[in-house]
């Protein structure tokens, strides 16, 4: 279901992390539909995001700044709320606490009485298991004492979103999937990772699995949720589950690396791959890359239904192979990566040997 026109004629509409990857995507889909749209978010670092942003509504600010936030949101209809920062070590956790929280906090505290928020939480504060089994918005989260900032964070700061919605604030909750797609200008986590598969330098893959789902329909969903979505409700934006090593495979054949040969990490080797990067990283002064977050992270199958909102909200998602057709025909226009045959198949090979 595509958005309607008329909800959103005439509205002011503001979007928190409006700079970021997924705040980006939602201002363009919202931008041909609502009266006004406004970014609030920090100055982009890619030029060319920046340069795209010169004819915007921009506040450039800190959603943990309550004076900036205000100045944002205070004449809006309509608030969404996808600034956060992800970290998995180092001092940059502690700052993602703040931002999340904090920034929540600020956000509910400026929200115009009269407007509704769309509050982007995640998967994460829905649960997962060591197995394939398959979570919805129903399903008990278990995961309090997962070493995983980012996981309790997420938690906490959806809480304060319920609890406000509890209160009587216009308060919707959606739990997008793990992000990909096109024009992942600053580079989020799943973007780096995508890329270095597309450059076949992934020879070791985690264990675990995730739902992979397109950002672009992530953010018709935010649309959507706006639109009908129930008050204290939440509805999870998930979409294909893929195990690490078919996510992988799907991405090799994307970028013509097919027959590139990788290995799927067993838990032991993940721990001590892990153990090298941290000792390493504390040698060098640098943040681990995996770290013991990551490790921890690996070990869970992130499996999710989306059921309830293409039920009620009418959610759709297109197919993996289009999104990362995409994603990877965008970093090739923007000299990421350089386009290149596909890689021979054994048939192919024999073929031209005969």
């Amino acid at each position: 279901m595509n958005p309607g026109a008329s909800y959103w004629a005439g509205k002011r509409v503001c979007i928190t992390g409006g700079t970021g990857f997924l705040g980006w995507t939602l201002a363009q889909q919202l931008r041909p539909l609502a009266g006004h749209v406004r970014l609030f978010g920090l100055q982009p670092r890619a030029e060319e995001l920046s340069a795209r942003m010169h004819d915007w509504d921009c506040v450039f600010g800190d959603v943990r700044d309550l004076g900036s936030v205000h100045r944002a949101v205070h004449d809006c209809d309509v608030v969404f709320h996808t600034a956060g920062t992800v970290a998995m070590a180092g001092p940059a956790l502690r700052e993602m606490r703040s931002i999340h929280l904090d920034g929540t906090n600020n956000v509910l505290r400026a929200l115009p009485a009269h407007a509704r928020l769309v509050h982007a939480s995640s998967v994460t504060a829905v649960g997962a298991m060591r197995g394939p089994v398959v979570f919805d918005e129903t399903s008990t989260f278990q995961l309090q004492s997962l070493k995983i900032d980012y996981v309790q964070v997420k938690k906490a700061a959806e809480d304060l979103a319920l609890v406000a919605a509890a209160q009587g604030r216009d308060v919707v909750v959606v739990n997008p999937g793990y992000l990909i797609g096109p024009e992942d200008y600053d580079g989020s986590i799943m973007g780096r990772f995508c890329l270095r598969c597309f450059r076949g330098k992934v020879p070791l893959i985690p264990p675990g699995g995730m739902s992979f789902v397109d950002v672009r329909d992530v953010a018709r969903g935010h649309l959507l949720a706006a639109e009908h979505g129930v008050a204290g409700r939440r509805y999870i934006l998930g979409g294909e589950n893929l195990t690490m090593a078919e996510f992988v495979r799907a991405l090799a054949q994307v970028s013509g690396r097919a027959e590139r040969w990788s290995f799927c990490m067993p838990n032991w080797m993940q721990l001590l791959v892990a153990c090298v990067s941290e000792l390493l990283a504390w040698v060098r002064k640098r943040e681990p890359f995996p770290s013991f977050q990551h490790m921890r992270l690996n070990r869970y199958h992130w499996y999710y239904s989306s059921a309830r909102a293409r039920a009620e909200l009418g959610y759709e998602t297109r197919t993996l192979s289009e999104t990362l057709t995409d994603m990877f025909d965008w970093y090739c226009r923007a000299g990421y990566l350089k386009r290149r045959d596909p890689a021979p198949t054994v048939e192919s090979s024999r073929r031209k040997a005969a």
